[in-house]
């Protein structure tokens, strides 16, 4: 299954195989198997070991930095039934976030073969053991839920992707946006999560659809509950269960009084920063005012918190996909909240995008992202007929005089009197 990260994993067999490779990112959005896929399709040989799933294999790396790196080869090998060929091999350990020996003996062996491929996997995008120590000798890469444009190619649709890319110099047709748009319905219904995109390429059925996001959800409930220190575990619990309530409001700001009538942000802090660890929720900051560089406008006590993916976030705001076919409106539920929540993923995979914000003025105006591009500040409106908020982006704009605006909406491409609609099935491509 084609995963647009896999262009980065090229980028670092050709020039970075030096650096140990450290894939992140939340569980459930493939990075296992997309390692796999890559490890078996650019080396002879790969040696894959799951630290979680092994108990027997944590033993090998108990010497931490004292191990020897021919031994513990060739202890792998023999443990996971697989041949070691020096220059032909690549290691893979996973869920390495939670073994620090486990880390010292990566790096320890990376040191005594500096031209071994070695790539650790760890189930969350926060800091992991020994990553202050290791920084400038690690490649780190961050893997998300699938985009449309991932979407399209499993669905074999790449003939559309290519309508898209090209929409800057042809026009695409009106029947060409007539089948993008159904099948964008069907991905703000799906989500991004692999195994439910896999399944619905299979089947087609929406039923198991949700039937396998609700599954998902559970399966995180139980993540939580085992993974989560217990001096955290009810605040997170709480406000895991919050997000629906505040996504669901028209200021999307993190409330936690949504959380619990007598909670204070000093109690949560801890909480809230665990959770934006694991990579199951995207924290994005306020900026005090619109201009450049943004960084030094950060307000970090006021923030939003999206979900992972719109397809969870869906299931988890009670929506059903009967309730979205039967919509007047295509894609507007949860108060226009999915509709943003897709945005932002497919937002965070332009690489024209670096780091987002939002910004409010008062309780009149709020634009939904802001982003710095070479120096220039630009507001982004993400277009709902449920929740219209031309006049915010007319506020923003006057306030701070930018040069241009994004919106977003399901119109075609196209740029006037500053404001450049770009149409949401080509986020990636602007």
């Amino acid at each position: 299954m084609y995963r647009i990260i896999m262009n980065d994993l090229m980028e670092w067999y050709e020039k970075a195989q030096d650096k140990v490779l450290v894939l992140k990112g939340a569980k459930g959005v493939g990075k296992t198997w997309t390692m796999i896929d890559f490890g078996q399709g650019f080396f002879k040989h790969l040696i894959y070991v799951n630290l979680e799933k092994d108990e027997d294999a944590q033993m090998l790396f108990k010497q931490g930095s004292r191990v020897k790196a021919d031994k513990l080869l060739a202890a792998l090998s023999l443990f996971c039934s697989q041949r070691y060929e020096e220059g032909n091999t690549i290691l893979v350990f996973d869920e390495v976030q939670k073994y620090p020996k486990a880390v010292e003996a990566i790096m320890s062996i990376k040191h005594q073969k500096p031209e071994l491929p070695v790539c650790m996997i760890s189930s969350t995008v926060g800091t992991i053991v020994h990553e202050a120590e290791y920084k400038e000798e690690w490649y780190p890469l961050i893997l998300y839920p699938m985009t449309f444009e991932e979407f399209l190619t499993a669905n074999k649709a790449q003939d559309l992707c290519k309508h898209i890319e090209n929409q800057k110099l042809e026009p695409v047709g009106e029947d060409v946006i007539e089948q993008i748009t159904e099948y964008l319905k069907i991905f703000y219904i799906v989500g991004g999560m692999p195994i439910v995109v896999l399944d619905y390429v299979k089947n087609k059925d929406l039923n198991r659809v949700d039937a396998i996001l609700k599954a998902l959800l559970m399966r995180t409930q139980e993540y939580i509950e085992a993974e989560v220190p217990k001096a955290y575990a009810a605040k997170v619990d709480r406000i895991w269960k919050s997000i629906p309530a505040q996504m669901e409001k028209d200021n999307r700001k993190f409330m936690y009084q949504y959380v619990d009538e007598k909670a204070r942000a000093r109690e949560y802090e801890k909480s809230v920063n665990w959770l934006v660890d694991t990579g199951l929720v995207r924290k994005i900051n306020r900026i005090k005012e619109g201009i450049a560089p943004l960084a030094l406008q950060v307000d970090d006590k006021s923030f939003e918190l999206y979900h992972l993916d719109h397809g969870l976030l869906r299931v988890m705001c009670g929506v059903s996909y009967k309730q979205v076919q039967a919509a007047k409106e295509p894609m507007e539920d949860a108060n226009g909240a999915l509709l943003e929540q897709l945005v932002l993923s497919e937002l965070t995979m332009n690489h024209t995008v670096d780091n987002l914000y939002f910004w409010i003025s008062g309780a009149t105006a709020r634009v939904d992202f802001v982003f710095e591009d070479d120096g220039e500040v630009v507001p982004v409106d993400v277009q709902s007929r449920i929740r219209r908020k031309a006049q915010s982006m007319k506020v923003f704009n006057a306030k701070y005089r930018n040069h241009m605006a994004i919106r977003i909406s399901l119109d075609e491409l196209g740029f006037s009197k500053g404001i450049l609609n770009i149409p949401l099935y080509g986020l990636w491509n602007f």
